[in-house]
C-alpha cells in the first residue's frame, strides 16, 4: 500500500534524477513503480498535472516549462 504523499515523492525524485520529462514519461513511471500498466489506465495519475481540474496545484513541488517539468527547491526538499 502506498502511504499518503508517497507518489508526490516519487514524481519528484524522478524529475531530479530526469530534469525536462514530460507528463507521459513521469506518469508512465509512477504508474510502473505501483505495478500498474500504463498502457491499460491511461488517465492514471494525470490529476497531478492537471491542477485546473482537480482544484490542486503542485506547481510549488515542480514547474513546467514548454511542456516539461523541473523539480522546484521546495520539491527537493521532500527528497531530503
Amino acid at each position: 500500500m502506498t502511504k499518503s504523499g508517497d507518489n508526490l515523492k516519487f514524481i519528484c525524485k524522478f524529475l531530479n534524477e530526469n530534469p525536462g520529462s514530460r507528463t507521459k514519461e513521469v506518469r508512465e513511471a509512477l504508474c510502473r513503480a505501483r505495478g500498474i500498466n500504463p498502457n491499460l489506465r491511461r488517465g492514471q495519475y494525470t490529476i497531478y498535472f492537471s491542477h485546473l481540474r482537480s482544484g490542486r496545484n503542485y506547481d510549488h513541488l515542480w514547474t513546467t516549462i514548454k511542456g516539461q517539468h523541473f523539480i522546484t527547491i521546495q520539491g527537493m526538499a521532500l527528497l531530503a
